[in-house]
């Protein structure tokens, strides 16, 4: 099996993704939300590039009786008419349980978009890092499977946080060193990032270039809670457009 990683979504542009599995990481906050509010009982997500179009798809499964809500953010602030931001502590159960969720963010919902083309599209964070690798380890025996970790980043930035995350994710999937698992250099590099932050991610989501700017408007109560490693055992997927529980 042949692990990947690339830093932002942009990079997708020069890929070909027929037949490979993506996982998609944008730890502050866009993946770290769908995972909570699937977590706690949403029926399904359905990203959207823009808000214009958001706001159009609620209104139309408002008209059809289907209960929904509007949530997300630009440049980090919940937008007006929303129902939800994109802090992960808004996602309790009893507001979004059973729910179809519209889910606008200024990055995370562009790289699912942008991830369309792959075989299969896998929905990561830190809080369910060992349920994906785990999920993964399933081709650990294909030689020729090739699994892609794709870095949400930050308006075409690089982001630390999400580089850190995904590899958490690949040394989740290591396991013995039998050959089974082959690292490009970048996914190595991503290992190493996380070897050296393990241990005080608080830290580092604090240090990073999103972190400070979530914290300078008033969201740096979503950090530590965006860098808990393994409180969800569910691995959400990318169906038809739409954000699901796999299996």
């Amino acid at each position: 099996m042949l692990l990947d990683v690339i830093f932002t979504w942009n990079e997708l542009k020069n890929r070909d993704m027929s037949g490979k599995t993506l996982v998609v990481a944008d730890v502050l906050r866009a993946t770290t939300v769908m995972v909570r509010a699937l977590s706690k009982g949403a029926k399904k997500i359905i990203p959207q590039e823009s808000d214009q179009a958001a706001r159009a798809l609620y209104t139309t499964l408002q008209e059809q009786g289907i209960p929904t809500l509007l949530c997300g953010e630009k440049n980090g602030f919940k937008l007006e008419g929303y129902d939800l931001g994109n802090s992960p502590n808004e996602f309790t159960a009893k507001k979004v349980r059973d729910k179809t969720i519209i889910h606008f963010t200024t990055n995370g919902t562009k790289a699912l978009a942008a991830s369309a083309g792959a075989q299969q599209v896998l929905i990561a964070c830190f809080s369910n890092r060992s349920a994906v690798g785990n999920r993964l380890s399933e081709w650990r025996t294909q030689p020729d499977a090739s699994i892609l970790l794709v870095a949400s980043g930050r308006e075409g930035m690089y982001c630390l946080e999400d580089t850190v995350c995904l590899g958490s994710i690949a040394v989740s999937l290591l396991g013995p060193p039998d050959g089974s698992v082959e690292l490009t250099d970048a996914a190595r590099s991503a290992v190493d990032l996380f070897e050296l932050y393990r241990g005080r991610l608080s830290d580092m989501v604090k240090q990073c270039f999103h972190g400070r700017y979530l914290e300078s408007i008033g969201l740096g109560g979503d950090l530590t809670e965006c860098v808990k490693m393994d409180k969800t055992q569910i691995v959400p997927e990318m169906r038809n457009g739409q954000v699901v529980l796999s299996g």
